[in-house]
């Protein structure tokens, strides 16, 4: 499908990374394909919405705006399924004295759109926004495990050589069945697969048959990991996940009268640079 001039104009900001905060013309020119005068245009639109900012004392560097930050918060403080969701994920970290995640896939990575810390735990690694595979981790898998069998099959096309690099799955058939092995027990633990020092136990949270689910997720040290009753927190996380669930239909329902609608897969916060480790 053909982008439309917006379209194209927002192309721009996927060339921002953790590693490359910084662009000019050149870097438009060429990653896009575009011309000197089309590139010049479309940072013009970007700054004029604050979107992006010229770099003071530069000879034409550019880095994200102000309304980056604006939209992150607005995210952050009025997403309806972030406000359902954090209460229960609170009470989970405190329980279980582990960090808890909530997690989004969006087509070829995934991010955590919230986490809650106990106490000053540092587990240090990823963040709200910050991308990551999709081809490792708890989070990832138990996401992947819920969608059909053709978006299974895309992926795996896509990530086979990944998949095979980790010793996850070395041909689409054992790939398949891990995945319909995930889905049937509900849950996936993973050991060291982002992090060696790092495990995490996910579990789907599903709003629709038609949408990819999230994932809520703990994570905790490998050796921690080792003195926790799983089956115990296996039953704590599906809990808390179809409370969740059930809070947002009961929601969805009462919005549909208003005229508001909201789905998972709408939500696609901004990056912001809070830090921990992901499984």
């Amino acid at each position: 499908m053909a982008l439309s001039s917006f379209g194209k104009i927002l192309t721009v900001l996927d060339l921002f990374s953790v590693s490359r905060p910084v662009i000019n013309v050149d870097i438009i020119c060429e990653e896009l394909g575009l011309s000197r005068p089309t590139s010049y245009r479309y940072l013009k639109e970007l700054v004029s919405t604050d979107i992006l900012q010229r770099l003071n004392g530069t000879s034409g560097d550019y880095i994200l705006g102000p309304k980056i930050a604006v939209m992150d918060y607005v995210s952050r403080t009025t997403d309806p399924l972030l406000q359902i969701s954090i209460p229960f994920m609170r009470d989970i970290a405190e329980k279980t004295e582990n960090c808890c995640l909530l997690t989004y896939l969006n087509t070829d990575y995934c991010i955590d759109i919230h986490h809650e810390v106990f106490k000053d735990t540092n587990l240090l690694s990823y963040g709200r926004g910050c991308p990551r595979p999709v081809f490792m981790g708890a989070s990832p898998k138990v996401i992947l495990a819920h969608l059909s069998r053709t978006k299974i099959h895309d992926y795996y096309q896509r990530f086979a050589s990944q998949l095979n690099e980790v010793g996850f799955s070395h041909d689409e058939e054992s790939f398949l069945a891990r995945m319909k092995k995930i889905k049937k027990q509900g849950y996936y633990l993973s050991h060291g697969e982002l992090n060696p020092q790092i495990s995490g136990l996910a579990v789907p949270v599903k709003f629709s048959s038609k949408e990819a689910p999230l994932a809520l997720t703990v994570i905790a040290s490998k050796n921690r990991f080792e003195f926790i009753n799983t089956d115990k927190l296996i039953e704590t996380l599906q809990d808390n996940a179809a409370q969740i669930e059930k809070r947002f239909l009961t929601l969805s329902e009462s919005d549909q009268l208003t005229g508001y609608h909201h789905t998972p897969e709408g939500t696609d916060p901004i990056l912001t640079n809070n830090t921990y480790t992901s499984e």
